[in-house]
């Protein structure tokens, strides 16, 4: 999300731009796309424990001014619902879709119980 590190993970974090971070959401639905076609039920997306959407979507991580970041969780979500919603679209409603968001997402300062609940 933004020029941070992780606390799980040794790399530094670049920040991706806004045509980077649409990018990114059409290789996620070209992913569960091609899963599709390869005969799986469903695909399982990965919001949690400070991989690639848990940083857009903690505070902490996101340090962000534009559409997919500040202070409002709205925003911060943005990248994820963004995710889900072209899956659901490409892929149909038959297809499973599930999307991990985890109660510990190992960041210290993380997400709060309100965001999360």
């Amino acid at each position: 999300a933004s020029s941070t590190s992780s606390p799980i993970s040794p790399f530094g974090a670049k920040e991706l731009s806004t045509s980077d971070v649409k990018s990114t959401i059409r290789d996620f639905v070209n992913c569960a796309v091609l899963a599709k076609e390869a005969g799986y039920d469903g695909v399982e997306i990965m919001g949690s424990e400070g991989y690639l959407i848990n940083q857009f979507l903690v505070s902490k991580t996101n340090h962000r001014t534009d559409e997919y970041g500040g202070e409002h969780f709205g925003n911060r979500m943005r990248m994820a619902l963004e995710i889900v919603t072209e899956t659901r679209k490409a892929c149909g409603k038959d297809f499973i879709i599930i999307f991990r968001l985890s109660m510990l997402d190992l960041v210290k300062d993380g997400s709060s119980w309100e965001e999360i609940k």
